[in-house]
């Protein structure tokens, strides 16, 4: 047996040690991304990372649109003194206060000292600004008396709006100011005729459906803004983990995870490449097989734990003597390793061999039944490559396993290199019916890998043009189709209502308008509630996006020429409610940029060619209800470029967030498949053997069922192994596994590679009597199968099987269980091998029955 499995939990590399998916935790981007943020805070750590990243680009937004805000107000201001004229020199003075004042917050926010600058700074001044001007054009309609005054009050909803859309405060700071401004209008604003009155009641309905939307847009904004930083956290988070766990699956797909070696995957693969090197550069190699001398009386005598340090040891001398000269160090399995040495001629070869025999000497590790020494020692041997067509790495490997034989047949403890003889036989021994290793990883995805690449760079070009390469563009189209068939449907319901209700509300402003003009609106809504039924049912997003853009600029373009057929100041003023159409396809049905310009567009046409004032008055609220509904009409598109922006760019970091848990799941996988799997014989390997002990003895613990354990030894693999070499033995082990492993699935068992020549079989409620049964089907398979082995007595492959059963209970040690299958097969070893025997019992006719020897015929 070249390697017993260990049952303590120390194991390097354990599987549940190098799982990459793991749980959350509570405060980190993917739970708080999953918990969702409806509250717009996320804990305070990471709060305060979300602030830092954001402090710059926030603090740029805000200051240039503050600029544009300081021209916009003297735009805005441009009709003062014909709307209130009493008192418009003492409002200029208090317009040049406010500029001076937002001058001065600009200057002291975009001058302030870095290590000074606090994310709330920049959002306070533009608070403050934007306040301050709706409460000063809110005194503007307490000073004058003027019927102007009230309707150039509206404007006082423009600083907030400005602040949700085009600066996109914080929803905090917008809320308070919004709060401000609507409650000091409700307080302040009341007029100074039944008229006025009358006129300041429509336009608080106005300014709180506008501050709804607006708010509601301000929101989105934000938490748009936050989902998207939270999945490029995630994002970064993953992007990690998948390096994290591709080395880490490099890792366990290379090294062996006992001495911490090249495995024998990695060692054919730096073979190929060494020669592959050789042989374009015109320069020599070598290579060092090496074999640990009586390693099997040393495990007997010294115990497996010491074994496996035994073979540590040696490993950490064998990767100095590598580095040293140059070199590549494997193990192949047991107690056998290899070394390749690029650029060494066979003298180069031959000193570099003797001083690896040398340095693993220098160890004196005790050795009490080695014939060579009283310490551990090791066999070399040295073959050359020939840049020869004829010759391959397999016979390279060859080479040095016949010229290692002729070490350990001249007295071990030496280097032998491979005989001009070797040098006429170059092809590998294999068996008449190896059995390949499976492929552990699945093909890799390349449409996956794809899908990502061509996200990541549409992510990284910004598509500014709200469009996405196809199929990209089909996929974002189709991703949502039905949420927004339902969404479209509901809010034409809803607009219709809120739209009806309001004008029903405020039919008095408006009452020289004849009956049928409005009857005529009701028709008009009544084919919009028609078109409604159209969304539902077709079949095309874009149709269904086309259908509703088209039925709000309908509505739009006839409630303006309803409006037209007034000559009441109070409906031109109401009139400014038309400004809220567009903006509720913008931000209550969210639809894309391109299908809101269209009613945007109508309604501040509509606006500007249908409505006709009269007289002096009706010029200045024309003026001032144009000047707001072409300002709505660009924060309406403004806000749906961002929002539908937003949108595709969480649409995307999403699509890349899920094709990255694809890859790590898989990856994870892989890992998993590496790290429990032998990569030799493609059967489970003795850490997954553990895992599965553990789960069965405590699953048999609670059901008080018996436990049954074989351990199966390869009889004289070494002698196969030294006369017909290592890639021969390879095989005959894939052979031998799958053998093992197909008999013991049939009884349910669970067979493992515990290493080297040594399997184990887990049988699940198996009494001793069924384990011993499974146990000579397993002996009797291997037999029949007849796989040649001419240097043992049966001239065929056999094995020897220790077996073991108890039920588990309390207290009792794992352990226990293996140390008894082991001990029987030693018995079985000793008394001739190619037998089955099981434990020895107190009562002698017992232990006759079951320690009787089954010889094969």
């Amino acid at each position: 047996m070249n390697q017993i499995v260990r049952l303590h939990r120390d194991d390097t590399l354990r599987r549940d040690t190098v799982e990459p998916v793991r749980t959350a935790a509570p405060e980190s981007a993917e739970a708080t991304l999953a918990r969702g943020h409806l509250w717009l805070r996320f804990p305070k750590a990471l709060e305060a990372e979300f602030a830092a990243d954001t402090l710059e680009p926030r603090r740029r937004l805000l200051v240039s649109c503050a600029l544009l805000g300081c021209l916009g107000v003297v735009l805005g201001s441009g009709n003062v003194n014909e709307a209130t004229p009493e008192i418009a020199a003492l409002v200029w003075r208090l317009v040049w206060v406010w500029m001076a004042l937002a001058m001065a917050g600009l200057l002291a926010t975009w001058l302030s000292p870095t290590r000074v600058r606090q994310g709330w700074h920049a959002e306070f001044i533009t608070t403050l600004l934007g306040t301050a001007m709706s409460l000063l054009v809110i005194w503007m309609a307490t000073a004058s008396r003027a019927d102007t005054a009230i309707t150039h009050s509206a404007m006082a909803a423009i600083p907030v709006m400005y602040s949700c859309i085009a600066a996109r405060l914080r929803f905090y700071w917008s809320l308070s100011s919004a709060l401000i401004t609507f409650g000091a209008y409700v307080l302040f604003v009341k007029g100074f005729t039944p008229e006025q009155a009358q006129m300041a009641t429509g336009l608080r309905h106005l300014m709180a459906m506008s501050f709804v939307f607006g708010l509601t847009a301000n929101y989105a904004f934000e938490h748009r803004e936050r989902r998207n930083w939270l999945l490029r956290r995630v994002e970064q988070h993953q992007r990690e983990a998948l390096l994290q766990t591709s080395a880490q699956l490099q890792l366990l797909s290379t090294q062996d995870p006992l001495t911490g070696l090249h495995n024998r995957r990695q060692f054919d693969a730096t073979l190929q490449q060494a020669i592959d090197k050789a042989t374009w550069d015109q320069v020599p190699l070598a290579l060092l097989a090496i074999d640990v001398d009586f390693f099997k009386r040393y495990n007997d005598s010294h115990g497996h734990p010491a074994g496996d340090t035994c073979l540590i040891e040696i490993a950490r001398v064998l990767a100095t003597q590598a580095k040293v000269h140059g070199g590549s160090v494997a193990r192949l399995g047991g107690e056998e390793f290899a070394l390749i040495l690029p650029d060494h001629t066979p003298h180069q070869a031959q000193h570099a061999g003797e001083s690896v025999c040398t340095a693993v000497a220098a160890l004196r590790m005790p050795h009490r039944d080695s014939t060579v020494a009283d310490h551990v020692t090791i066999s070399v041997g040295l073959a050359n490559w020939q840049a020869e067509p004829r010759d391959t790495p397999q016979s390279l490997q060859d080479r040095a396993d016949r010229a290692l034989y002729r070490s350990k047949a001249q007295g071990r403890n030496r280097l032998c290199t491979e005989l001009p003889s070797d040098q006429a036989d170059n092809s590998p021994v294999q068996l008449a019916s190896p059995i390949p290793a499976e492929n552990l990883a699945p093909p890799v995805d390349d449409q996956a890998e794809a899908d990502e690449e061509r996200c990541q760079e549409t992510l990284e070009g910004h598509f500014l043009s709200l469009r996405f390469p196809e199929p990209l563009e089909a996929a974002y189209i189709q991703h949502n189709a039905e949420p927004r068939r339902k969404q479209l449907a509901l809010t034409s319901l809803l607009g219709l209502l809120i739209f009806n209700v309001s004008a029903i509300l405020n039919r008095s402003m408006f009452g020289d308008i004849q009956d049928s003009v409005l009857n005529f609106q009701v028709w008009v809504s009544a084919w919009v509630l028609l078109l409604t039924t159209f969304i539902w049912f077709t079949p095309r997003p874009l149709w269904r996006e086309a259908l509703y853009s088209l039925s709000t600029a309908t509505v739009a373009l006839v409630s303006t020429w309803v409006f037209s057929k007034s000559q009441l100041t109070s409906t031109l003023s109401y009139s400014v409610c038309l400004m809220l159409i567009p903006m509720f396809s913008g931000v209550a049905a969210r639809q894309p940029f391109w299908f809101t310009c269209v009613p945007s567009v109508i309604t501040s046409l509509a606006v500007a060619l249908l409505l006709k004032p009269v007289g002096p008055v009706q010029e200045i609220v024309y003026g001032d209800n144009l000047f707001m509904i072409v300002n709505n009409m660009v924060y309406t598109l403004i806000l749906a470029y961002t929002l539908e922006h937003g949108l595709r760019k969480e649409w995307l970091l999403a699509r890349i967030d899920g094709l990255q848990r694809d890859a790590l799941l898989a990856a994870s996988q892989r890992l998993k498949a590496l790290s429990v799997v032998d990569p030799l014989t493609s059967i489970c390997n003795r850490r997954q053997f553990e895992d599965d002990l553990d789960r069965i003895w405590g699953e048999c613990l609670d059901d008080q069922r018996p436990l049954g354990m074989l351990i199966i030894d390869v009889d004289h693999f070494k002698l196969y192994n030294d006369k017909l070499g290592h890639l021969a033995g390879d095989e005959c082990l894939k052979l031998v596994a799958a053998l093992i492993s197909k008999t013991a699935q049939a009884d349910k068992g669970l067979a493992a590679r515990l290493g080297g020549e040594e399997f184990g079989v887990l049988l699940p409620g198996g009494s001793l009597g069924e384990s011993l049964q499974l146990a000579e089907r397993i002996r009797q398979t291997i037999s029949q199968a007849c796989i040649a082995h001419d240097y043992a007595p049966s001239r065929h492959v056999t094995v020897s099987i220790g077996v073991a059963s108890l039920i588990p209970q309390d207290g009792m040690d794992r352990i226990s269980l293996f140390a008894t299958a082991d001990k029987a097969l030693y018995e079985a070893k000793r008394s001739g091998r190619n037998k089955v025997l099981g434990p020895s019992l107190p009562d002698p006719g017992h232990h006759r029955r079951l320690n009787r020897p089954v010889d094969v015929a």
